[in-house]
């Protein structure tokens, strides 16, 4: 395998976890635990498990010498098993009837989801849930340990679906009931509010690039019409307004040389309800919904311009075919997608043709 580094160098001129529970010992005697001997090891509070399987897991033993250290790496290899309430999950320890210690390791079991529902849920399907859930490995499904930790984190996931559909103002809530001793029913409590689109989105602090310019480059997140409204552009997805603000109008004004511009985070202000789409109040091109403004922070800096531009380490290709892909000279503005794209895209083919697989470049 060939491999070839080649390092070009531009000249720019610029223009104006819960914390361990702590081991309780309920006697006085059994504070002086040194060269003591564990005379019992236990698990108490465990219904499902049974106690030889977890006792796999404590190092401890009867006959060992005691270990303060020792027992609470025990307890914490029972806690990564997943299965216990962190909370209420500890370690006792008591004097023994020959003197030594019994360790007793008290245990919360998490039950077992039986049925999981959605109340309430209209926008978005029940399967695109589930699947957003297990895509995003929240652990929320039926015949899995309930962890609410866990469910906090499946209530983030369903609100950003929501918010996707345009409903960012929902609120989410958990209802627990307890079927058994073990297990419990799960239910989402969905209240999704109004729809949201946005109807304004407007620049603050570019000077040579004008609003309409920055706006024509989003393509995921667009300013409320007929065609945006059918395409569900006009809904507020933070997801895609930060991929189409960092990559789309960034890359656009790294185009026209300001390649020290920045995006600051957008300000969401709301504008109460008005009608959106067609004029007139037809079905489905026309509603009145909450609406929304979004105010985008810009700092496009200087305008760079090549100064002077050198090529480092090739001998396969020369540095004026090297240039040419580039296609920039001396004196031109610095359009960054375009060098970005002749070096990380156009070259590493052209290498590549040569069999230089790994190819790699710096600026």
């Amino acid at each position: 395998m060939r491999i070839r580094r080649i390092s070009l160098l531009f000249l720019l001129s610029a223009l104006c976890v819960a914390t361990a529970p702590s081991v309780l010992r309920p006697t006085a005697e059994a504070q002086n635990t040194q060269q003591r001997l564990v005379e019992s090891v236990d698990i108490q509070g465990n219904r499902r498990l049974r106690d030889e399987d977890l006792l796999y897991y404590i190092q401890t033993r009867p006959g060992d010498v005691f270990s303060t250290e020792q027992i609470q790496r025990d307890l914490q290899a029972l806690l990564a098993l997943n299965f216990f309430d962190k909370t209420f999950t500890r370690v006792l320890t008591e004097d023994g009837v020959r003197g030594g210690i019994n360790v007793i390791f008290e245990v919360k079991e998490l039950p077992i989801i039986r049925d999981l529902q959605f109340e309430g849920l209209k926008s978005v399907q029940e399967s695109d849930v589930l699947k957003a859930f297990r895509e995003n490995r929240v652990g929320i499904s039926k015949e899995v340990v309930y962890d609410p930790v866990k469910a906090r984190g499946a209530v983030r996931v369903l609100k950003e679906l929501l918010a996707s559909k345009g409903k960012p103002n929902a609120t989410v809530e958990i209802e627990e009931e307890a079927v058994s001793a073990t297990s419990v029913a799960i239910t989402f409590k969905v209240e999704e509010g109004s729809k949201v689109r946005i109807i304004e989105i407007e620049f603050e602090g570019n000077k040579d690039i004008s609003d309409k310019a920055l706006r024509n480059q989003l393509l995921l997140v667009k300013e409320s019409g007929l065609i945006s409204r059918f395409k569900g552009q006009d809904i507020l997805d933070q997801r895609k307004l930060e991929y189409d603000l960092q990559k789309n109008v960034r890359d656009y004004i790294r185009s026209k040389g300001y390649l020290q511009a920045r995006i600051g985070e957008p300000r969401i202000v709301g504008l109460g309800r008005k009608r959106t789409g067609f004029f007139l109040p037809l079905p489905l091109i026309s509603s009145v919904d909450d609406v929304l403004k979004v105010i985008v922070p810009v700092t496009e800096g200087k305008i760079f311009r090549i100064g002077d531009l050198k090529i480092e380490g090739n001998s396969i290709f020369s540095e004026l075919q090297i240039q040419a892909v580039i296609g920039l000279k001396k004196g031109d503005i610095a359009d960054g997608t375009k060098i970005g794209t002749a070096i990380y895209e156009t070259l590493k083919k052209l290498y590549g043709t040569q069999g230089f697989i790994q190819y790699t470049a710096d600026i």
